[in-house]
Order: C-alpha cells, then structure tokens, then sequence
C-alpha cells in the first residue's frame, strides 16, 4: 500500500509539475519584448498606446476597478492602462506583496484583452537612496511578471534603468537611458521609430509605431477620440431602408447594410481587409486581417435583426456587441459567438449563442451548416435576450454577472473575422430610448 500512495503522489506531482510547465511556457510566448526595432508580443509587433492613471494600482485588482479603467480607455482607440508600482517601505527595501499581485493580475487581464500593463517604478517620490532601494526590490519581486513594460523617469532614471535590469534582466523598460525603449518628451525625436516611448504627448502619426503614454484626464480621451475616428465615422449617412418590410419601416427600424456597399462600415483594423459584398448582396468574411466590420455609430440600446451563414463545420465568427474603438472586442464589449456546430450535444461558453467565453446558450438552436440562420438581439440597459431561429438562447441580467457588469454600455457592432468564411445578410436595427449618436 505505501508504494501505491507514493506512486501516486508522484503522479499528482507530475500533472502539477507539467500543467505549471505548461503556463510557465504559455505565458513566456506572451512576453513583452523588442525584435526588428518595435516591441513584440508573441509574432506580432504591439505599439504600446498607454492612458496613465497613477493610483489606480492601489485600489486592488478588483473588478469594478479593473474592467471599467480598461474599458474606457479601449473605447477611446488606446491600448494600454499605465499605473505607480505602490507597496514600498519607507526606506524602499520592502515591496508588499499585495503589488506584486495587483501588477500579475492586471498584466493577465490586459493580455487577455489584447491590451498591456504600464507599470512606473518607482514613481517620483522618495529621494535618490529609496529610488535606488526601491528599484532594487520591485526588479527582484517583479522579476517573473514579463508580460508588463516597466517605465523609469526621473532625473535618476539612466543609473535605475541599470539596476533595474540588472536584477531582472528579461523585463523591459522604458527609460531616457540604459532601458530597451527610449523615453521622451519630444515627438520630434521619437519621428516613427517603435523604438521610442513618448511621454504626454500623442505622436505626430498616432497610427505608426511610436508607443507613447498620455494622463488619465479628459482632454486625453477627447484627444484620442479625434485621432482614432476614421473617414467613415466622419461622413454623412443615410440609411437604405428599401429592403425592409413596412412593418418593420413603421416601426423604427434601420437597415444597416443595403446590399452593395460597405457605405457605413470600417474594418478593427484600420489598414487591412477582409470583408466584401458579393453577387448575391451578402457580406461575406473572405479572408482574414481585418479582425471585424464595425458600424459607423455607436449604440446602446437596441434591437438587432440579421441573418447569417457558415458553410464548413467547426469554423468560427461572432457578432459583437458594445465594443470598443480598440482593444479585444469580445472582452470589452461582448460576443454573441457563431460556430458552425449544428452537432452539438451540450451547449457552452464558447458554442453558437454564447455570450463568448462567460455563458453558454440556454438552448441549441443553430441550423446546419450551409443554411441561414435568423438572430435577433435585444439590448436594453443592463438586459441581454437573444433569440436564434426563434429560440431564446439568452436572457440575461448584465447587473447580476460580475464578469459582465462592468463592460461597455455603449459602442460599436461588429461582424467577426476570425479567419473563417462566414456570410450575412438583412442586418437591420432599431434604436431604443434614443440613444442615436
């Protein structure tokens, strides 16, 4: 008997041993680091577009902390949430563990949502022997937490840039000196190089490479708001509603889509291409790029009606809700998830008619693949129903969902490019409580 408990104690330790390997290695994939002149992350290169909210770290990694921070910085068109490494001792040899904590839970979420963590170590105050101290202690302690940007300012940043990479060599940082990314004032100096981290200002081209960091206040997100809406936001519109059937006409609906152009639609990603209109007067998701089609407007509360088709079983899409000008959609806005598996037993969080990735449908609904199938989707405040082929798969409370209740309540629509071939067709809305823009 004791060989069996120590075999198996020995098999315990090997699933623990492996699966901790196995997260180790996943998020090594995901660190932060500089190749060809930029920072990269995994294959692909990531300007960092940081808002700074200094004391947001000490509040905790709570929730309704974290998501809505996130969330409005991603609707502004920025990408990343910077914070002061909080925790430290009077004399800076000490660092609360609780900071470690906040900054490995925080750079997870912002990974999660296609977003980065800032951290500035460490901070202004103190003088030079805490600063010294202090640098010391978070790159011992934050030596593991690879997937954030360390930021070091400050008249004594060149010699803490050092130390800092001294003690944790793999982490990067942005610094006036002695850092992997240069730290400036200057948007002269930084020009177009991925090389740069400007410091309150917004780059002369706020879609090149430079990574720069901006304050958490108003006229920042107003700024970017400017800088991150595109030519078709800007024209004017004028739906074709000339498909739609009089009862819908007479009761408030819009078409979003008139069967032959992209009028009122622009791609996540700004400078790629996945979507066109064929003969047939569908959208379709041809290739992969674009990461989605969004709408012209911003939403809130609505209903929205279309139908959609995949052809091949097992590929994947999503019509998503509420999201935002940049940034993971279905993280901070939501997903009503499409996957073409007309064979499914059980449905689950990331199965057709689930909101994606926090619950599943309330009941399978989806046609065969090859088929159209009809949505309609009611948002209402905090309420979520929808309905697939006439079945309710959601009916939801947001306010009762801890994951959900803090996302976005407004933003765009968009259509899924997931690398997969998926149609559409007939997408019509109809506003509530007056919330067009």
């Amino acid at each position: 008997m004791r060989y069996v408990y120590l075999f198996l104690t020995l098999a315990v330790l090997s699933v623990l041993m492996n699966g901790c390997a196995s997260l180790t290695s996943d998020l090594n994939k995901d660190r932060l680091k500089v190749e060809s002149g930029q920072i990269y992350r995994r294959d692909s290169s990531f300007t960092v577009r940081a808002v700074y909210e200094p004391e947001l770290g000490a509040k905790g990694t709570a929730l309704c902390h974290m998501v809505p921070a996130m969330a409005r910085i991603g609707e502004a068109g920025a990408n990343a949430v910077a914070f002061d490494l909080f925790g430290f001792s009077e004399d800076g040899k000490f660092l609360d563990p609780s900071a470690v904590e906040t900054v490995s839970t925080y750079a997870l979420r912002a990974k999660d949502q296609s977003m980065v963590l800032v951290v500035r170590v460490p901070g202004q105050e103190g003088d030079s022997a805490f600063r010294s101290n202090a640098v010391r202690t978070a790159a011992l302690a934050l030596a593991d937490e690879q997937l954030a940007l360390y930021w070091i300012d400050g008249p004594d940043a060149p010699f803490l840039a050092r130390e800092f990479k001294k003690y944790a060599p793999s982490l990067l940082v942005a610094s006036s000196e002695n850092g992997d990314v240069k730290v400036t004032a200057d948007p002269a100096e930084a020009g177009d190089s991925g090389l740069f981290f400007l410091v309150n200002a917004l780059p002369e081209n706020p879609w090149g490479n430079v990574n720069y960091l901006l304050p958490a206040e108003e006229a920042t997100f107003a700024l970017l708001e400017e800088a991150y809406t595109n030519d078709v936001e800007k024209r004017p519109w004028v739906p074709d509603n000339s498909r739609l059937s009089e009862e819908e006409r007479a009761e408030g609906f819009i078409s979003l889509f008139n069967g032959k152009d992209l009028d009122n639609w622009w791609n996540y990603k700004h400078d790629k291409d996945s979507f066109r209109v064929n003969e047939e007067g569908w959208i379709e998701c041809y290739q992969s790029g674009a990461g989605g089609l969004i709408t012209r407007d911003r939403y809130a509360d609505f209903i929205l009606r279309l139908e959609y088709m995949q052809r091949e079983p097992g590929t994947n899409s999503g019509i998503h809700l509420r999201v935002p000008r940049a940034a993971r959609q279905s993280k901070l806005g939501f997903e009503f998830q499409l996957m073409a598996d007309s064979d499914l037993t059980e449905p689950h969080s990331t199965s057709t008619g689930a909101i994606y990735d926090v619950l599943p449908a309330q009941a399978l609904a989806v046609k065969k693949e090859g088929e159209w199938n009809s949505v309609e989707i009611i948002l209402d405040g905090p309420r979520y129903k929808a309905t697939l082929n006439g079945i309710v798969v959601q009916d939801v409370n947001f306010d009762d969902i801890e994951e959900l209740k803090y996302r976005l309540r407004r933003g765009f629509i968009g259509l899924q490019d997931h690398h997969d071939y998926v149609a559409f067709r007939n997408i019509r809305i109809k506003v509530l409580n007056a919330d067009m823009p």
